[in-house]
């Protein structure tokens, strides 16, 4: 059922005194639960998506992410990894065995702050193409459908049984077969102050050593 219109001031004169009472009640509730509000216990998370990942056939690939600590009670938890299986998909959807997190276990503090590494070894024979995920956008809002390898964390009041957590998906983007100038382009990427640095200095011996020729050759 959708939601119900609320009745304009113009309308009163149709309500019962009791209907008020519950009206004035109500506002009363929200108005003190503005002013107090209650914190539910909980770990956020500085990463809510891992689906922007991309590497080669035996690359490993390294990233982190952080937990905070927000309840006042110490909580314990674990992270494990989680495949969504959906009829019809097929062998790329499901890359648990390629994800590790260390270390998988953990307490926390209220305000304390630890970092998890999580490692996806991409298999040799990975082919191209995307794995773990049905689309490229499936980290973004609204595309839930798309998801299908996770990475969870689960935690819980220390010595509670109640626990809370987070589903973060995770997905990796083998590209085609890399071309033998890829290792100098990344290597040109990665150090690109000294490749600049070496083409200045390339063009100043190019415009300088000629002049030197010409000063030495002897005059007919």
């Amino acid at each position: 059922m959708g939601a119900q219109p609320l009745l304009p001031i113009g309308l009163g004169s149709f309500m019962s005194k009791r209907h008020y009472a519950g009206l004035l009640a109500a506002l009363l509730v929200v108005g003190l639960s503005l002013l107090h509000p209650t914190s539910a216990g909980a770990t956020s998370v500085d990463r809510l998506s891992f689906c922007d990942l991309e590497g080669q056939p035996g690359e490993t690939l390294q990233v982190e992410v952080s937990l905070e600590g927000t309840d006042p009670e110490e909580r314990s938890g674990y992270w494990y990894t989680h495949y969504k299986e959906v009829e019809g998909d097929n062998e790329r959807m499901d890359i648990t065995s390629w994800i590790t997190i260390e270390p998988e276990s953990y307490t926390i503090k209220q305000d304390e702050t630890k970092v998890f590494t999580i490692k996806v070894k991409i298999p040799q024979d990975a082919e191209p193409g995307l794995w773990g995920a049905k689309s490229e956008e499936a980290g973004k809002k609204g595309h839930s459908d798309e998801r299908r390898t996770y990475i969870v964390f689960k935690d819980a009041i220390t010595g509670g049984n109640v626990y809370s957590g987070l589903l973060i998906p995770a997905s990796v983007k083998v590209p085609g077969k890399p071309s033998l100038w890829a290792p100098l382009v990344k290597l040109v990427k990665e150090n690109i102050l000294v490749t600049v640095l070496v083409i200045v200095i390339i063009l100043l011996l190019a415009l300088l050593v000629p002049r030197r020729v010409r000063r030495k050759a002897p005059s007919p």
